[in-house]
């Protein structure tokens, strides 16, 4: 496992309400964007994890 993959990982545990506060109220512009990013990587992660439970239904 590279250390990008490493990074990754840790941040698929980290709270994203925590993330999504970042992503609102970190007073520099550029880290408000490394913290909205990583807020979608995550949010994405958890949705695909509970869509393939198996029994999620639309």
């Amino acid at each position: 496992m590279n250390s990008t993959d490493k990074i990754l990982k840790n941040i698929e545990n980290f709270d994203l309400q925590e993330l999504f506060n970042q992503s609102i109220n970190n007073p520099d512009p550029e880290k408000r964007k490394v913290f909205n990013s990583l807020y979608n990587y995550v949010l994405d992660k958890k949705q695909d994890m509970i869509i393939k439970k198996e029994h999620f239904v639309i």
